[in-house]
């Protein structure tokens, strides 16, 4: 839930830190920039200081405010409780209010607000795809939207659930080929998946302050989804699906869940039938997966019941891989260095391959791991080729229909 250093609440959580500094042992971003401004510890005495009207909103205190990757770890460390991503992200939203019309702040506005209309500029996604192509090695083709339709339903067989598929922005752009393979295994297992035409979840936007619009957003994306008698709403993306939990986006009628979490605790997947030879694999779990949503397992589930496939454990655990949105873009050095911390850990398991949930992580690790040959995929494209569904093409007359509010 946002908040803003308007509020009391807020007051009541700059309160209690008590400057024990546990914060400090886990954030990835002081390990690597080595300085009192770049911790958690810093950022909230900063954020207590604009509250008071100490400090006003500027360059200077932005600067400070955007040495944060809003990962989660420092709120899951707190010994006090407090919410301390959250009180970082009302300390930019406050600068946002104060300078709402910056040039930079107006294009990333628009990016996110506008996407879909963005994406219709002749050779946008082109280029796109180019540079990500460029810096990571990886090769996308069309974007997911036209490949996917609709409505999709079950080979031969009677729908079990109903489920909607929300699309994010990275993979919509960048990784296709996850969301073929989200849409042929949850297909596969009997779900009917509804992939509404939705705009970013709004994660991008909250945590860079901009918190109207991206309220705003949540509440399009709500009234598109409502539209759909569905019993689950599925993401590929494990930010998409912190957003979306964190806001109550379905509520009791239509639940939120990462894919993998879905197959877990839902679908029960059967095993499937076709192995995959010499397949080492190291399950990274994203910030948002493990910080945010709690979860830990889904992913080394998934994985597990793939004939043939064997975990690696990642010495230390899953670190951040410094991605952050545009943290990695701001930040090129610091992100550099974090991702460096994340796939020596992943080179030490022994891995031949890493199973992710994040594409801001998967684009992330691809880049790093490029030069040593480990690719990076998803959980939901180890599953679909293990069950044979890779080559399939969906035939889209007989198992799909392209209406706008087909319910």
């Amino acid at each position: 839930m946002a908040f803003s250093l308007k509020e009391n609440v807020t007051r009541e959580y700059l309160k209690k830190c008590v400057r024990c500094g546990q914060c400090r042992y886990v954030c990835p971003v002081l390990a690597e920039a080595g300085r009192e401004s770049a911790s958690p510890r810093g950022k909230v005495y900063l954020a207590g200081l604009m509250q008071s009207g100490e400090v006003k909103p500027g360059p200077g205190p932005d600067s400070i405010l955007s040495l944060c990757l809003t990962c989660g770890a420092c709120t899951a460390e707190c010994p006090s409780g407090l919410p301390v991503d959250r009180i970082i992200t009302a300390a930019r939203a406050l600068s946002a209010e104060v300078r709402p019309y910056s040039p930079g702040r107006l294009i990333f506005r628009h990016l996110f607000s506008s996407q879909h209309l963005i994406g219709r500029i002749p050779g946008f996604t082109a280029v796109l795809r180019r540079m990500t192509a460029l810096a990571t090695g990886l090769s996308t083709g069309r974007p997911a939207r036209s490949r996917i339709p609709l409505r999709c339903l079950p080979e031969n067989k009677k729908p079990l659930i109903r489920v909607g598929y929300f699309l994010g922005c990275a993979t919509y752009y960048l990784l296709p080929e996850v969301a073929e393979s989200v849409v042929g295994v949850l297909r596969h297992l009997g779900c009917e998946v509804v992939v509404p035409p939705a705009y970013c979840c709004g994660l991008p936007l909250e945590v860079a302050g901009e918190a109207d619009s991206a309220r705003k957003l949540l509440e399009r994306n709500r009234r598109l989804f409502k539209s759909f008698s569905l019993d689950a709403l599925v993401t590929d993306c494990s930010s998409c699906s912190y957003h979306l939990t964190e806001k109550e986006f379905g509520l009791h009628s239509q639940p939120v869940y990462e894919f993998s979490e879905f197959l877990v605790k839902v679908l029960n997947p059967p095993v499937p039938g076709r192995e995959l030879a010499a397949a080492v694999i190291a399950c990274h779990e994203p910030c948002h997966l493990r910080y945010g949503r709690k979860l830990q397992d889904p992913i080394r589930q998934v994985v597990g019941i793939i004939p043939g496939a064997k975990v690696a454990k990642i010495p230390g655990g899953s670190a951040c891989c410094g991605g952050g949105g545009t943290f990695s873009i701001r930040h090129r050095d610091l992100s550099a260095g974090i991702l460096r911390q994340c796939t020596q850990r992943i080179k030490s398991s022994g891995a031949r391959m890493v199973a992710t949930v994040c594409p801001s992580c998967t684009i992330q690790i691809t880049g790093s791991l490029k030069s040593s040959g480990i690719p990076v995929c998803h959980p939901a494209q180890l599953i679909h080729q293990s069950y044979g569904l890779t080559g399939r093409q969906q035939d889209k007359n007989k198992h799909g229909q392209t209406g706008k509010h087909e319910k």
